[in-house]
Parts: structure tokens; sequence; C-alpha cells
């Protein structure tokens, strides 16, 4: 139904599992006469219709968990879970500290298309129940490898492939455009990619305090699994935070820096961005 209305699914679902929690908590009449429960679907094929045609309730939670739980307020917030406006995907942060850290930071939000920094804490790699400062570099990497996908039109379902992505990710391009692109090269286009995206988010207001989670995965430890009792704190966070702006190259509050922007080769940006940058500074401050 989503796919026929135009619904996002992940950010359908996270917006009705809040509405269920506001039932629970005696918040939104018409959520309990619509029989919106967890546990119970009955209510679900009425209320993605009511969405779509922002009819009743259906036209608060077309606004997403962000809007939707700031005009309910009663705390309501809490149990928003997105990040910069963006509904969670499926997976539990608490227990994925590098995934946590990359849902944190993404330019996009709680977003799982633009940051594969759960494949970290899934290979084995790192110890997935434990922050610690050099989970950066490994988002940044992962957000880089991901914008090249992207603008190559490549299925993120075929980056596994590759047995050295850039560099035979620039052969292909080689031959198709007829260009002379290096893996080295290609692999800075990722990073110049992300340093834009931060840098057109400083201009529209962007703050520091937006790269962060939903206070309620910083404040309650997992209740049940394989994970039960692991929690993530804000110092951990922090931690991760601080080490994925050294990893990028920006300055201790994730400011593109004119440095930076010499070092991308991408002056223009320099001239066009850095008095936002600054303003943005200065609001920090």
């Amino acid at each position: 139904l989503c796919d026929l209305y135009g619904l996002d699914t992940i950010s359908t679902g996270g917006t009705l599992a809040w509405a269920m929690e506001c039932n629970e908590r005696g918040l939104l009449p018409e959520a309990q006469k619509l029989g919106l429960r967890f546990g119970h679907a009955d209510g679900l094929f009425r209320i993605l219709r009511m969405i779509a045609e922002r009819e009743g309730l259906g036209a608060l939670l077309a606004e997403g968990s962000r809007r939707a739980a700031l005009e309910t307020g009663s705390d309501s917030c809490y149990w928003a879970m997105h990040v910069k406006g963006l509904e969670l995907p499926g997976y539990e942060p608490r227990s994925l500290k590098t995934m946590a850290l990359g849902l944190a930071v993404s330019p996009r939000g709680a977003c799982h298309n633009r940051s594969g920094a759960y494949e970290a804490d899934f290979s084995g790699e790192v110890d997935r129940l434990r922050a610690d400062r050099g989970r950066g570099a490994l988002v940044a990497a992962s957000e880089d490898f991901a914008a090249v996908l992207d603008s190559l039109v490549i299925c993120k379902f075929l980056r596994k492939c590759f047995t050295d992505f850039y560099g035979e990710a620039a052969e292909l391009l080689n031959r198709v455009t007829g260009w002379d692109c290096s893996a080295s090269e290609l692999r800075q286009v990722g990073e110049r990619i992300q340093i834009f995206k931060r840098l057109f988010n400083q201009r529209e207001g962007w703050q520091p305090k937006d790269d962060w989670l939903p206070p309620r995965l910083l404040s309650e430890a997992l209740p049940t699994g394989v994970a039960q009792g692991v929690a993530l704190t804000a110092a951990e966070l922090k931690e991760m935070i601080c080490g994925y702006y050294q990893a990028r190259g920006l300055d201790e509050n994730g400011l593109v820096t004119g440095g930076k922007l010499r070092e991308l080769e991408v002056l223009i940006a320099a001239a066009a961005g850095m008095k936002s940058c600054q303003a943005t500074k200065h609001a920090a401050s």
C-alpha cells in the first residue's frame, strides 16, 4: 500500500510507531478509535489511506514523526525516533555502534542508504557493542563509498561484486566516458560530495546539535535480546562524533574549513559558502 500511495515505508512505519505509543500513553484519541496499537494490524490499512489523502489523523502523520510530535507536545518528542527529521531504519543503534554514529552525522538524517556503516558492525571488523573514536574513519569511508556508487548509478546490491572498488569503478567510468580518472581521484569525488552536503546544510541553518541521536536511545538500555543491557551513552556518541569530525577534516564543531575546501579543490565553494560557515560557527558559540 505504501508503494501504491507513494509513501516511504521506513518513515511511515516510524511515524505510525510514534502514533501507537501516543495511543498507549493516552494521547491522540483518534488513534485509539482507529485501533492503532502495537501487534494489531487491522487499523493500518485505513490509516495508510488517510495519510496519503491527508484525512483526519492522517494529515498530522503525513508530516512525519518530528513535526507531529512538536504539534502534539506532552513529551511525545521523546518517542519520535528520527534524526534531522528522517525516521530511523530497521537497525538497533545501541547494539551497532558504528551504525549509531553513521545515523547521527549523516547530512540527510537517519538514512541507511547514504552510509553503510552497519557493515563494519556486521563484519566483525569492530566490536559492535563498544564505542570508540576510530569509528569516525569507518563512517566517513562508508559515506564516500555510497556517494560514488550513487553517482555512478550502480545499484548498492552490486557493491560486493568488486574486489577493488575504486580501481575497477574508475576503469568502468573511463571506458564509458573516455575520461582518464584514477582510483584516487574517484575516491576524492566521494569525499567532495560529502563536504558539499555539509556545506549545503550549514547554509540552510545546520547546527552542531543536529548531529545527534534521539534522547531515548541514549538513556535506555536494550531491554531484551542477545545484547540485553547494552546501552549507548551521550559521552560515547560524543567521542565517536569527535572522531568523525577529525577523520573528515572538519573543525571541532563539525564545520567545513577553508583548508578542507582547498584540499579538495573546491575554491568556488570556499568563496560562496564560508560566510554561512562563519555564521554557523558564531551561532554555535
